[in-house]
């Protein structure tokens, strides 16, 4: 998806290691991402819930790993943040 140097994958490497500190209950981790992209899917627009929901479902089956998704979440949240995308502004789910 981007070239990252670097300094890119320690950026997001740190910040999936401070969310994994927290312990997040697996089914949570798969809501998280799956709001995520489909916020990216969704042209960054708000997605209903019950799509979050159906989501989160099919990731949770996928029986990821913990720090798998940690990072996905991580990298989602590092583009959002550095506007990689070139949006108005940060989404409400943002973890900082």
């Amino acid at each position: 998806m981007f070239d990252y140097n670097n300094n890119i994958k320690h950026d997001i490497s740190v910040a999936a290691y401070f969310l994994a500190e927290k312990q997040i209950p697996l089914s949570d981790l798969c809501w998280m991402l799956a709001e995520r992209q489909l916020f990216l899917q969704n042209n960054f627009q708000k997605v209903d819930q019950n799509y979050i929901k159906q989501q989160a479902s099919k990731i949770y089956q996928t029986s990821p790993p913990y720090d798998v998704l940690c990072w996905l979440i991580s990298e989602i949240d590092f583009l959002l943040k550095r506007n990689y995308f070139k949006i108005s502004q940060k989404p409400y789910f943002i973890l900082e």
